[in-house]
């Protein structure tokens, strides 16, 4: 193992779990004493770590290690040093922050009595020409005094420029002041596993659009794009001067920021606040350990700034868009942007539900996004990677928190089918996607634990009443309550597993009996004699339609066609529903009527919240809440299915339907998927002698439009 015989090291300091949150730094002079062929470190930071070697950044990556339950899983990230290391003496400098690892303010999550919490630590091996040459130990020298005085992930960092030396990171600096560090005695338990994902990245730098003076010394910039990461801002002030920083999605009609009442689950601490204590003269500085939701800023403090002061730094996993999207409405156009920009925002090491309030992993928003991401992104390592995560956070009895990683909120509310059903949703889409079947076979035991616990939960009429309901609802009162839900969900589940017992080569018999009972069941309670569903509501029908419930769709695709008539050609959907509604809906050829939702004005829909000034998807369909959310980007995976064309018809794409629906107000749309096999594109444009379509096949795809097949090339066909 890399880590055998190696120590976690941290600073000689008591844990104190009130500490302001500091952020030792860490240095080691080795030799190297034979030309250097090949050379790899590993590292494990907690909660992050940045790595420098003889000066120059060990890599690119920000804020390392992943975040997990650290009593079960420890990841750790491997690079390549060939290039940075010398035949003779070296330095390797390190620094700490608290991450997920340390947090000490109170909020709603209850993160500040973590049972893994203590003083931020780190572990690493190096390893030249095949022989490990330094590891962690207490020859390490480290001081815990250093110019960044507070960090905490969810609040903010403070930083005082005055004790900053940037030499620190040289072989050269003088150390001698500096303690030795510890070798930590009570190291967490969990089980080092190399990350599979890909790392958070800066991705683009958002210069600042507008400048407003609100008081003497107090500016607001707006960079024009809500995102995820920090501000790059440059002063030239006397040393000691304060700077305050504080991070909004919006502004007030009088021009001040707006937080959506987001703060009040930080009683005791400022939300979204940084702190600069400035040195003398001209000086540029970004945080470290700490990112933020953000389109504004609020710079107090500040002396004489330009537009040019301040910079908006756009941080976030570094996957890659699989998909295009552009047609003829500039409508459609903004929503997917704002979409992507969504989903990019919310990808830290975890789906997460905002990079504002919480940035926690909440399972029911990744669940109803989970096929659209990927379709999407390339987020198969990110969901490899939390899947892990999932596993880590069933209890013994087979229990789920709402939001994984959890350092144990989360089982008591939150959770329940809408968001366990995470725990089903990523092996079945990576296979659907990929082909990959492992992923399923690796889940099958996890899966047999938790349909025992769902049993466990039934009342004496096989009802499961815990969990998230038709969450986000844009009419509260009239949303579907859980219980049909949970059934409905149990045979999505039981579908899955019985796919899963296959792969395996497992019996699955047993599956399939339960999985006949539960629908058997279902229709008892839920169906009419008539076939339609006796909760007239659009998410009841949609799931009936879905999960093949009934064998007639005639009288549910009456019924969800009155139900959608009678709300305007609005859905009448939550998070849960509505991505079952757009399935629902081409599953029984009407597009149409899922156009009609997607681009209708009023409340409920998406063109409100364009029409708001939104740049990212909101979280609620009011305009008043937090406003970068993915969790209702799922019409992102219907574009591509229904307006580009390109429908999935079996794993990895191996087959897919040309389809594209044709709107009557639209000139032409196009757009592309990368699949297993590469890319497959579609390009619609109206001409006077009809619609010119054309279609881009690659080697290994079977693709199927109209009464024609089309493999590898590129066809046009006119209509």
């Amino acid at each position: 193992m890399i880590f055998d015989r190696v120590n976690f090291i941290k600073a000689n300091r008591v844990f104190n779990p009130l500490e302001p949150g500091f952020a030792p730094m860490f240095r080691r002079k080795f030799t190297i004493d034979e030309p250097v062929e090949n050379a790899v470190v590993h590292v494990c930071g907690l909660g992050y770590a940045y790595y420098w070697l003889n000066g120059q950044p060990v890599t690119e990556d920000l804020f390392i290690a992943p975040v997990s339950d650290y009593r079960k899983t420890l990841w750790y990230t491997s690079y390549d040093v060939t290039d940075k290391l010398l035949c003779g003496e070296n330095l390797f400098a390190v620094q700490c922050g608290n991450g997920w690892y340390n947090e000490n303010l109170k909020s709603s999550w209850n993160h500040n009595i973590a049972p893994w919490r203590d003083n931020p630590k780190f572990i690493l091996s190096l390893e030249v020409n095949g022989k490990t040459v330094l590891t962690t130990d207490p020859g390490w020298k480290c001081t815990d005094q250093s110019a960044i005085v507070y960090n905490q992930l969810r609040c903010g960092e403070h930083f005082d420029a005055r004790l900053y030396d940037a030499n620190w990171i040289l072989p050269a600096f003088d150390d001698s002041a500096w303690q030795n560090a510890v070798s930590d005695t009570t190291p967490p338990s969990g089980t080092f596993r190399p990350c599979p994902c890909e790392p958070i990245r800066l991705d683009r730098v958002y210069p600042a659009i507008a400048m407003h003076q609100m008081d003497e010394d107090r500016y607001i910039f707006d960079f024009g794009q809500n995102m995820s990461g920090f501000v790059r801002l440059t002063v030239d002030q006397t040393a000691g001067d304060e700077i305050v920083i504080r991070y909004a999605e919006e502004l007030q009609e009088n021009g001040e920021p707006e937080f959506n009442n987001m703060g009040h689950h930080y009683p005791t601490s400022p939300f979204q606040t940084d702190r600069l204590i400035c040195p003398d003269g001209k000086f540029t500085w970004s945080p470290k350990f700490v990112y933020h939701g953000f389109r504004y800023v609020e710079v107090t403090g500040i002396q004489n700034p330009t537009l040019a002061s301040a910079s908006g730094l756009f941080v976030h996993q570094a996957v890659d868009t699989r998909s295009s999207f552009t047609s003829s409405d500039p409508f459609l156009n903004d929503l997917f942007r704002i979409g992507q920009m969504a989903t990019w925002s919310n990808l830290f090491y975890m789906p997460t539900d905002c990079p504002t309030r919480e940035k926690l992993g909440w399972c029911n928003d990744a669940q109803s996004s989970c096929e659209q991401m990927l379709t999407n992104f390339t987020t198969e390592r990110l969901f490899a990677k939390w899947l892990q995560d999932v596993y880590d956070a069933m209890l013994p009895d087979g229990a789920l928190p709402g939001i994984i990683p959890s350092s144990g909120w989360g089982y008591g509310w939150g959770n329940g089918p809408v968001s366990d059903g995470i725990l089903f949703e990523i092996p079945y889409r990576l296979y659907l996607h990929t082909g990959e079947t492992k992923y399923l076979i690796e889940s099958l035991p996890y899966f047999d634990r938790y349909l025992a616990y769902l049993e466990t939960r039934a009342d004496e009429n096989g009802d499961i009443h815990f969990g998230l309901d038709d969450w986000a609802h844009p009419n509260r009162p009239e949303k579907v309550g859980p219980e049909p839900i949970n059934s409905a969900l149990r045979i999505k589940f039981l579908k899955i597993t019985c796919l899963a017992a296959r792969f395996a080569g497992h019996d699955a018999e047993k599956y399939a009996a339960m999985l006949e009972a539960q629908i058997a069941d279902h229709r008892k309670k839920y169906v009419n004699a008539d076939g339609t569903s006796k909760i007239d509501k659009q998410t009841a029908v949609a799931l009936l339609i879905v999960y093949d419930i009934c064998p007639d769709l005639a009288p549910l695709k009456a019924q969800l066609a009155r139900l959608i008539e009678e709300k305007d050609f609005h859905h009448d959907c939550g998070m849960l529903g509505l991505p079952h509604l757009w399935e629902a809906l081409n599953k029984c050829g009407m597009e149409d009527y899922a156009y009609r939702i997607l681009t209708a004005p009023g409340f409920p829909g998406y063109r409100l919240w364009l029409e708001d000034g939104a740049t990212t998807l909101y979280e609620m369909w009011s305009t008043t809440d937090s406003q970068n959310h993915h969790m209702y980007s799922c019409f992102m995976a219907w574009m591509m299915h229904s307006l580009i064309g390109i429908r999935r018809t079996s794993p990895a794409y191996d087959t897919v339907t040309i389809a594209p629906y044709i709107p009557d107000d639209m000139d032409f749309a196009a757009g592309h998927i990368d699949t297993p096999h590469g890319r497959i594109s579609v390009d619609w444009k109206k001409e006077a002698d009809g619609v010119h379509l054309t279609v881009a096949v690659p080697d290994g795809i079977t693709a199927q439009f109209r009464d024609q097949v089309l493999t590898g090339g590129t066809y046009c066909f006119t209509e």
